[in-house]
């Protein structure tokens, strides 16, 4: 029996009929319009993502974790994670500012405009706020020249190398005092407006540093914590003394205070410090000098150091050595 050219076609028909729905339905989907409010697509969808990554400003590049970063106007805060990068998520519309801050580091800021864009995407480099691993300051009385000074050493860590300059500050008393290349200083009661160096016992000084930005950071303070005004006096030898036998034996008055304290011995021909002995105990009233000097004069000084480095240095004993 001869099969119809219907019962032939119909498969082909039938193929081509689902061909057609299918085409149409696709395309139809396609343009269909993205009326769902939640759809990124939509064109009145009004929220964006805002992405980005924070790193260290100086080489090597690395991501910093931790980063607190704020978007105003809508005062939403996210992190970075471990590799410095962020994200926030379904952010109206609306123009704004990006707050990054993290302790150790200087707070930036980042404007944000939209525009046209739904997705915008930030890098940003924080600078290491420097570090003051320690500082010393204490009171130096020179009996001689009755010549008093404040001393003052920093001791900074500065891993991204952008301090310019560093000061010794007290607002109260007007001083800004830039340190030298060694972060040290020394401060007379004149530069504090003071007329008496007890006046600055319990003052309170701040090291502050500068980038080379102009970027100011308090990094920390310490207090003034003693004026030693009493000075001992050298009694052998003295006045011109003059020395045949060595070594020498040195001898002062005996000094006596309510707090910890040492003594130190120096030896100078002329303005050459020849010899130095630190730590010598408090008890003590006298120093055996091991070695030998030339012939020549000299002259000798004792100082007085408390626990906080706060010094008095006696008047010079003269002698000569023969």
């Amino acid at each position: 029996m001869h099969k119809s050219f219907l019962q032939y076609s119909k498969p082909l028909i039938i193929c081509n009929t689902v061909g057609l729905i299918l085409f149409i339905f696709f395309n139809l989907s396609c343009n269909a319009p993205r009326v769902n409010p939640f759809d990124p697509l939509n064109p009145e969808y009004d929220y964006g993502i805002i992405e980005g990554s924070v790193q260290t400003s100086n080489f090597p590049r690395a991501g910093i974790e931790n980063v607190n970063i704020l978007w105003q106007p809508e005062n939403i805060i996210t992190k970075t994670d471990a590799n410095g990068r962020y994200r926030f998520n379904n952010i109206p519309l609306e123009d704004g500012t990006l707050i990054f801050y993290k302790d150790g580091y200087k707070s930036d800021t980042l404007e944000i405009s939209w525009g046209t864009s739904k997705r915008q995407f930030t890098q940003l480099y924080l600078n290491r706020v420097p570090v003051l691993d320690s500082v010393l300051i204490y009171t130096n009385v020179i009996n001689q020249s009755v010549r008093y000074e404040l001393f003052v050493k920093a001791w900074i860590t500065d891993l991204d190398e952008y301090v310019d300059t560093v000061f010794v500050y007290n607002s109260v008393h007007n001083l800004k005092k830039p340190l030298d290349n060694d972060y040290q200083a020394t401060i007379t009661p004149g530069e504090l407006n003071l007329t008496d160096i007890e006046q600055t016992v319990g003052l309170d000084l701040f090291i502050i540093t500068k980038d080379s930005e102009g970027n100011e950071f308090t990094i920390g303070s310490d207090r003034v914590t003693r004026v030693i005004k009493e000075e001992v006096t050298g009694q052998l030898p003295s006045n011109d003394d003059t020395i045949a036998l060595q070594p020498i034996n040195f001898q002062w008055d005996k000094y006596s205070a309510n707090y910890y304290f040492t003594y130190t011995l120096e030896v100078f021909t002329q303005s050459t410090l020849v010899h130095k002995k630190d730590n010598i105990p408090s008890d003590s009233t006298s120093y055996s000098m091991t070695e030998t000097l030339s012939a020549g004069s000299y002259y000798w000084v004792i100082w007085i150091i408390d626990q906080y480095q706060n010094r008095s240095r006696s008047k010079a004993a003269t002698f000569r050595i023969q």
